[in-house]
């Protein structure tokens, strides 16, 4: 059964994997962390000059940018900044990135209409 909870960033564990390099992210509504389902929250932290490249996914996505400034990436070099408080929506199947272009890490806050992370399958561009 379902109920209330909360989580702290500080109390999330770093997560990494070959297929995204440098860059690290923590789950804080998840369900393979937790009782939970229809949303996935989390956060990413892309370092100074690093970035998530091109890709799209099936379901669409918010952004939360907490720290750093970065650029949002697009298709046709349709790019855009973002700095702390931006929020960003992107649509289904969209072709995005982000590439830190600051002085610290770029942390971004992530929520998808989707039980868990590992649901999403990212398609990079070549």
């Amino acid at each position: 059964m379902e109920t209330i909870f909360i989580s702290h960033v500080e109390d999330c564990n770093w997560q990494q994997k070959e297929d995204f390099k440098d860059l690290r992210w923590k789950y804080f509504v998840d369900s393979s962390q937790s009782n939970s389902h229809g949303l996935s929250c989390g956060i990413i932290q892309i370092p100074v000059r690093a970035e998530l490249k091109l890709h799209f996914h099936i379901p669409q996505e918010i952004y939360i940018i907490r720290a750093g400034e970065g650029l949002l990436l697009g298709d046709d070099k349709n790019n855009q900044r973002v700095t702390k408080d931006s929020i960003v929506y992107i649509p289904r199947n969209y072709l995005h990135g982000l590439r830190n272009i600051g002085m610290i890490p770029l942390e971004v806050i992530w929520i998808f209409p989707t039980d868990c992370w590992e649901e999403v399958k990212y398609v990079f561009d070549k």
